[in-house]
């Protein structure tokens, strides 16, 4: 039994950024030839990779839901660094981490694999870092605690990150680590299938979740079974209901007329979607990826007077320091208004940006497509 469970594992399709080792025993190799031996050395040359972008990603976001550069942006050090790796040139580096530069080209040269993931570190944060043969690279060690070193280099195994089971690991994640309010998406049932679940952040910015290529292919490879699975949950709140229902006011998308009718409708769209066999093809994906997108944008434009029930407007945390709001004076209260309005600005700011640049993203590919073959 256990031998076959293992060799399900082996053969299983790996989704894009999934956490995890492709023939190992070949890679252990590799790292054990190339990487084991030179560890200071690598940590030197990601370290001169990653220093060489810090200037540059601080002043193109210097803040991120309130949170100063470089706490919270975990995915923007990563994709920075990855770009500038595979652009990275030897004269370019300072001679301490030429020998790490020499070790990684070696490693790839001979089949090393080096790709970015994406999953559940610890129990307690969604994590953007890379598999490097068997070891686990963060390059942004740094962006929950500012004062931890920037690079971290382990054995994969020992990094304890694992890929999103499902939904409902994904929901617990979120609500540890972005301390988010999650809903089935009751509103949109033609997108429920692909994104089942809307978020609330703890400053009131409302976002459907979640159009990564993981996600979406977690949830083709099983059916949509894992989307059905939240999608039946209890109706969403009326009030929230509403509140998304306005945003959407004006827009072509197909929304739900309250939220019972929103999840018997998302319920069997999970079931047409999987008759229809659209979890093994990618061509109603550029559609719905373009309505998510639109969806958001109108969410980042529309002014949520809901209040997410993590904001506590009895007591204050400021430094870490707890204060009694009723106890603050007139101005403090005034300056501590201004500051979430600002905090919630920021991040719809922050949120319609993410939604331009994947929708620009989708437009350049688009753009290649449709050219001539180069001569």
């Amino acid at each position: 039994m256990l031998d076959s469970n293992l060799q399900s594992l082996r053969s299983k399709p790996l989704l894009p950024n999934e956490p995890r080792i492709i023939n190992s025993a070949f890679q252990q190799l590799l790292t054990d030839r190339y990487l084991t031996p030179n560890l200071h050395e690598l940590e030197s040359y990601f370290l001169a990779i990653r220093e060489s972008l810090d200037s540059e990603l601080s002043q193109l976001k210097p803040v991120k839901l309130g949170k100063s550069y470089p706490l919270g942006q975990c995915l923007e050090i990563a994709e920075a660094v990855y770009k500038r790796l595979r652009a990275a040139r030897q004269f370019a580096l300072p001679p301490h981490a030429i020998k790490g530069f020499d070790a990684m080209r070696a490693f790839l040269r001979d089949g090393g694999s080096f790709r970015q993931v994406w999953g559940d570190l610890r129990g307690q944060y969604f994590q953007n870092a890379f598999q490097l043969g068997t070891l686990y690279l963060d390059v942004a060690n740094d962006t929950v605690v500012a004062t931890k070193p920037k690079i971290e280099i382990l054995p994969f195994e020992q990094a304890n990150i694992v890929p999103i089971r499902d939904f409902e690991h994904f929901i617990i994640v979120a609500q540890r680590y972005w301390k988010d309010e999650v809903y089935p998406n009751h509103v949109l049932p033609g997108l429920a299938p692909y994104c089942p679940l809307i978020h609330m952040s703890k400053v009131g910015a409302v976002r459907l979740h979640d159009a990564t290529q993981y996600m979406i292919g977690m949830t083709r490879i099983k059916a949509f079974e894992p989307s059905e699975t939240v999608l039946r949950a209890a109706p969403m709140p009326q009030d929230l209901f509403d509140a998304v229902r306005e945003a959407l006011k004006g827009t072509s998308l197909r929304v739900a007329s309250n939220p019972e009718q929103g999840r018997r409708e998302a319920l069997r769209q999970c079931q047409q979607y999987r008759a229809k066999r659209w979890h093994q093809s990618d061509k109603p994906f550029d559609k719905i990826l373009l309505e998510v997108q639109q969806s958001n944008y109108r969410f980042s434009q529309f002014q949520f007077t809901r209040k997410p029930k993590e904001i506590d407007m009895a007591t204050v945390k400021i430094d870490d320091k707890e204060y009694d709001a009723d106890s603050l004076s007139e101005e403090a209260n005034t300056q501590l208004q201004n500051l979430r309005f600002v905090d919630q600005e920021l991040a719809r700011l922050q949120g319609q940006a993410a939604v331009l640049q994947t929708a620009r993203t989708s437009y350049a590919n688009a753009l290649k497509a449709a050219l001539p073959d180069g001569k």
